[in-house]
């Protein structure tokens, strides 16, 4: 999105994007991924849905949300696997549809 406002050195931008109705905001976005998360990924046992988490966090000058996916076996799900030989695995790619649904709200 492209604005006209000068945010470099903008006192009133600056508290806007470190203000508590910021982190909200960021939050609530972030809880809604958390929740497309769970809703597409692959239920098997439950247990990578259940290992999604969000926090906030300040980076540089504003909030910023992270969703984190903690079961041991997320990044292989995410990326797919090679075991260098016939067994190629791909990826579920799931953190991307999060991305694109996002998007779309």
């Amino acid at each position: 999105m492209r604005n006209d406002i000068p945010a470099p050195n903008n006192p009133a931008i600056t508290a806007l994007l470190k203000s508590n109705e910021m982190r909200t905001l960021m939050h609530q976005r972030g809880a809604a991924a958390q929740a497309i998360y769970r809703d597409v990924v692959a239920r098997r046992t439950g247990r990578l849905a259940a290992s999604a988490s969000v926090d906030t966090f300040i980076e540089g000058d504003r909030w910023c949300t992270r969703l984190t996916v903690g079961a041991r076996y997320a990044a292989s799900h995410e990326y797919g696997t090679d075991d260098g030989d016939v067994g190629i695995r791909a990826g579920a790619h799931d953190l991307n549809v999060v991305l694109n649904q996002l998007g779309q709200l």
